[in-house]
């Protein structure tokens, strides 16, 4: 199993593309963009663009946007996203990211996927539920926002993720968590880490917070 699990976006692209396995212009991109369900759609539309023209200036130039409502079938969504090397979550509302990937049955083929040699990545809310709960994170994300509030993670890593650790805007979220949860539970990213998964090896890389942006 391979995961790049990120606070903001991709802080350390060299890491990624060693995890891969590729170049980063080789590589075969889908990108998540269901935390961004509940923005009207022009606005969801903005955001997913800044997002691929983000990856494109850090050299990943081939993606392509794979929504999870326009599957109900779990094998259809399985077949497509075996087309890519990597699939990317990016971040939003965790509560809509999460009600999306169960309702598509992605929580129920992730493991296959990642299993088969496809790397999971996920940024925020795309990180917060690789883990194990999603609990306190209603302290920063609304729950109604999504029609089902689902509150347990995918488990891809026996951990509750908590992004942004060093953000002031999520400290009220993040005290939350780590109200709920003991520490050796909880795996903590700044906005310039990723926790990086491969096989066994496990590691946070980290990068100069002026180089994300």
């Amino acid at each position: 199993m391979k995961l790049y699990l990120s606070s903001y976006r991709i802080p350390v692209p060299e890491a990624l593309v060693s995890l891969v396995g590729l170049p980063a212009e080789e590589m075969k991109i889908a990108i998540i963009p269901n935390a961004k369900d509940y923005y009207a759609q022009r606005a969801q539309d903005y955001k997913i663009q800044e997002i691929i023209s983000y990856q494109q200036s850090k050299g990943f130039v081939h993606s392509e946007v794979v929504d999870l409502r326009s599957f109900t079938n779990s094998s259809e969504l399985k077949k497509k996203l075996k087309q890519f090397n990597l699939v990317w979550a990016v971040g939003g509302n965790t509560f809509c990211l999460r009600q999306a990937m169960k309702r598509s049955g992605f929580d129920a083929i992730i493991l296959e996927l990642v299993d088969n040699g496809i790397v999971y990545a996920g940024d925020s809310a795309g990180a917060v539920v690789a883990g194990t709960s999603l609990a306190g994170i209603e302290s920063a994300d609304i729950p109604a926002f999504a029609e089902e509030v689902i509150y347990d993670g995918m488990a891809l890593i026996p951990k509750v993720v908590i992004p942004h650790a060093d953000n002031e805007f999520f400290q009220e979220a993040n005290q939350q968590t780590r109200l709920l949860f003991p520490a050796e539970d909880i795996i903590e990213l700044t906005d310039a880490q990723a926790l990086i998964v491969n096989g066994d090896d496990k590691k946070i890389v980290s990068a100069d917070i002026a180089e994300i942006h």
